[in-house]
């Protein structure tokens, strides 16, 4: 009988087939810092999956899956469908202060309309990103910014 390692079970995202599948059939482009400007300044209504490294973060696996089937619901609508390079993805989803992964991404043109942060339901998935879509103009960003405790005069 065989015996299997943590080793038999690494993911190399350039071999394994949901990533082959992904990047071939459903037609998935690979999103770098070398090609975030092309990306940026093409017309219409794209999408941006960032994940981590599937050996990490298993849920990467999920949304590999995932995402295809959120391409097709917009029914043609997305211009551009992109996955973030798993080593780069981190600090490209930072330029839009996203922090949970998987993170589904809406852009038209040039402009962040919102994200999915997280793994979440289908429904969610469909419902989040159809008001992201509907939206003309980047969402309000705030930064919550924690007062400093500063002695009173009686201490």
């Amino acid at each position: 009988m065989p015996s299997y390692t943590t080793e038999d079970a690494k993911i190399d995202p350039k071999t394994n087939p949901l990533f082959q599948r992904l990047f071939g059939k459903e037609g998935f482009l690979s999103l770098n810092e070398a090609n975030l400007d092309e990306f940026l300044a093409a017309p219409g209504l794209k999408m941006a999956v960032f994940a981590e490294d599937p050996n990490a973060k298993r849920v990467t696996m999920d949304i590999v899956v995932i995402a295809p089937e959120l391409k097709k619901a917009f029914s043609g609508a997305l211009a551009d469908a992109r996955f973030a390079d798993l080593v780069e993805s981190r600090a490209l989803a930072a330029r839009w202060g996203l922090r949970r992964f998987p993170a589904v991404a809406l852009f038209r043109d040039n402009v962040f309309l919102g994200a999915v942060e997280a793994l979440q339901p289908w429904e969610t998935y469909c419902r989040q990103l159809g008001e992201i879509a509907r939206r003309t103009e980047a969402p309000a960003r705030t930064i919550a910014i924690a007062p400093v405790s500063t002695p009173s005069c009686g201490d």
